[in-house]
C-alpha cells in the first residue's frame, strides 16, 4: 500500500515536472517568433557596433526576423548589460560587451553583476589583438631594446591607454610587471588623443587594439614593436609575440563576446549559436572583419564560458598585484 503510494506520489510528479517543461520546449522549437536585439554597451560606430551590424544583417536573413542593434553606451558598459539582466531568459535578448565584462568586476568594488552566475557566454564574435606601438623614429627597435632603456633610467618612460582599466592600461601593466621595469601610465579619454601624443612623444609606447593599429602600422605611421597574443595576427605575420621575445606565457588579447541571460533554454542558446557561428564564417564577414583588425571568433558557448572564467581570474589577480584602481 506504501508502496503504491509512493510510487504513484513519485508517478504524478514527474508528469508535472514534465508538463511544466512543455511551453519550454514548445517556445525553443518556434524559436525566433519575434525579432531579436543586440544590445551594444557603447556608441554607435566604434568596433563592437561594426561587428554587431554585420553579424545582424546575416542573422535576419537567415533566421527570418528582423535582429536589431540597439545601442545602450554608459556606465563602462552596466547599463547595456542590466537590459538582458534584467529581462526574461528567453533569447530575444543579447548584450554584446568587450572584455570588461571580465576586467570590471575585478576593477568596481561594487559591480553589480556575477558575469557567469548571471549572464551566459554564448561566443566570442571578434577577439582584437594589441601591438606594443612606438612612433616610427624611436630609438628602440625591439622589445628587448625598449626594455633595457626602461631599464637603464627607472620611470623614464611613459605609456598611453584609452582609459583607466581598459584592455590597452592592464595589458601594459601587467607587461611591465613582467619585464620589470617601472613605467607611467597617462590615461586618455579615447585611443585617437594617446596616438597623438605618442607621435608626438608626450609618451613612448602603447599597447593599442589593432583596430586602431592596424591601418597606422601598415602606413609607417606607427612601428610595431610585438603583438601582445599568444599567437602572431595574420595581418601583421612578421611582427613577433611579446612571449617569443622573453616572456613566455604572455597573451592578452581583447574580445567581444555575446552575453545572454543566464537561464535561457539550451536549444535556444544552440539556435542562436549556429546562426552566429554561420555568420561568422562566411568569406564577407571574414573579410570585414580582418580589414579593421579583428580576428573572427566562434567558439561555442562551453569553451567561451571557460575563457571568461580564465580572464576572471586573470585580471582579478593582475589588479590585486599591481594595486589598479579607476581613480
Amino acid at each position: 500500500m506504501t508502496a503504491n503510494f509512493i510510487s504513484r506520489r513519485h508517478f504524478n510528479h514527474a508528469i508535472g515536472s514534465a508538463l511544466a517543461a512543455l511551453p519550454l520546449l514548445s517556445n525553443a522549437q518556434a524559436f525566433p517568433s519575434k525579432p531579436i536585439r543586440i544590445v551594444v554597451p557603447f556608441a554607435a560606430g566604434g568596433p563592437t557596433d561594426l561587428m554587431a551590424r554585420a553579424i545582424a544583417k546575416t542573422m535576419s536573413a537567415s533566421l527570418g526576423q528582423p535582429v536589431i542593434v540597439d545601442n545602450k553606451p554608459g556606465g563602462g558598459g552596466v547599463i547595456g548589460m542590466s537590459e538582458v539582466a534584467r529581462g526574461p531568459a528567453d533569447g530575444y535578448t543579447m548584450v554584446f560587451p568587450s572584455i570588461l565584462a571580465v576586467t570590471n568586476p575585478a576593477l568596481m568594488p561594487n559591480y553589480p553583476f556575477d558575469t557567469l552566475r548571471d549572464f551566459a557566454p554564448l561566443t566570442v564574435v571578434g577577439f582584437i589583438p594589441h601591438a606594443v606601438v612606438v612612433k616610427p623614429d624611436f630609438p628602440a627597435k625591439t622589445l628587448q631594446d625598449l626594455v633595457a632603456m626602461a631599464k637603464a633610467k627607472p620611470d623614464s618612460l611613459s605609456y598611453g591607454s584609452s582609459g583607466n582599466g581598459t584592455s590597452a592600461h592592464l595589458g601594459a601593466a601587467l607587461f611591465a610587471q613582467r619585464a620589470g621595469i617601472r613605467a607611467t601610465h597617462v590615461p586618455y579619454r579615447g585611443a585617437g588623443p594617446a596616438v597623438q601624443d605618442l607621435l608626438g612623444g608626450q609618451i613612448q609606447f602603447m599597447f593599442l587594439d589593432m583596430s586602431s593599429a592596424l591601418a597606422q602600422i601598415k602606413a609607417g605611421k606607427l612601428r610595431a614593436l610585438a603583438v601582445a597574443p599568444k599567437s602572431r595576427f595574420a595581418g601583421l605575420p612578421e611582427v613577433p609575440t611579446v612571449a617569443e621575445q622573453g616572456y613566455p606565457g604572455f597573451d592578452v588579447h581583447g574580445w567581444y563576446g555575446l552575453l545572454l541571460k543566464a537561464g535561457t533554454p539550451a536549444p535556444v542558446m544552440q539556435r542562436l549559436y549556429t546562426e552566429v557561428k554561420g555568420a561568422l564564417d562566411t568569406q564577407e564577414m571574414r573579410e570585414i572583419f580582418r580589414a579593421q583588425g579583428i580576428e573572427p571568433g566562434g567558439m561555442p558557448p562551453a569553451e567561451f564560458t571557460a575563457l571568461v572564467r580564465d580572464d576572471l581570474a586573470l585580471w582579478k589577480r593582475t589588479v590585486e598585484q599591481l594595486n589598479i584602481t579607476l581613480q
